[in-house]
């Protein structure tokens, strides 16, 4: 079962079309091949979930534009291809999901820069302050960082809710699995303080 909306053919061009003009540097990166190859929310990788942080961001700019709201494209593009690039290598890196939570806003920053060079503020932004409200991440600054930070826990949840629609199909399927996580967690916390 797909929870995704299907967008219409020319919507979906014109994310398409700005995803190329304005982030082929980082689709065409070796990090962006890395992210594609490294799990990520269950049974997500990096890549996916990043591709659908992107498509969902800049929907979300297009019907602001509707509104006659007007958003940084080329900001949300690319803050929303880098925003955890800091995650690949994660198991090397990080000692506890919590402090991936609260550390790979800053390296995916630091791995934006060594890929693209400096950024625009509002770039930096996005990817600083992609977490929040989580990881003790501070609120965006800019309309472009609150836009990724939502897509990013829309994207979220959907990655969690498909992976495990795959595993066990139904929401019965999924609500398993968040009480066996929940129990294999209490219980980790409770064996190693």
């Amino acid at each position: 079962m797909r929870y995704r909306k299907k967008q219409k053919p020319e919507r979906r061009e014109r994310v398409r079309e700005e995803l190329e003009r304005f982030g082929r540097e980082i689709l065409d990166s070796e990090e962006m091949q890395r992210a594609f190859a490294q799990k990520h929310h269950t049974l997500s990788t990096v890549g996916e979930h990043t591709m659908r942080v992107a498509e969902k961001s800049l929907s979300m700019c297009h019907a602001l534009r509707r509104l006659h709201i007007q958003t940084d494209i080329p900001a949300v593009v690319k803050g929303s291809l880098c925003h955890d690039l800091g995650i690949l290598g994660r198991n090397e890196k990080y000692g506890s999901a919590r402090e991936c939570a609260r550390r790979h806003p800053a390296d995916s920053l630091e791995a934006a820069e060594k890929l693209i060079g400096a950024l625009p503020e509002k770039t930096r932004d996005i990817i600083s302050h992609h977490m929040w409200p989580v990881g003790h991440s501070k609120p965006p600054g800019s309309l472009e960082a609150a836009i990724v930070s939502a897509a990013d826990k829309l994207a979220a949840v959907e990655d969690f809710i498909e992976g495990y629609e795959e595993k066990r199909p139904g929401i019965l399927g999924v609500v398993h699995e968040i009480v066996n996580r929940r129990k294999e967690s209490t219980e980790w916390k409770t064996k190693n303080g």
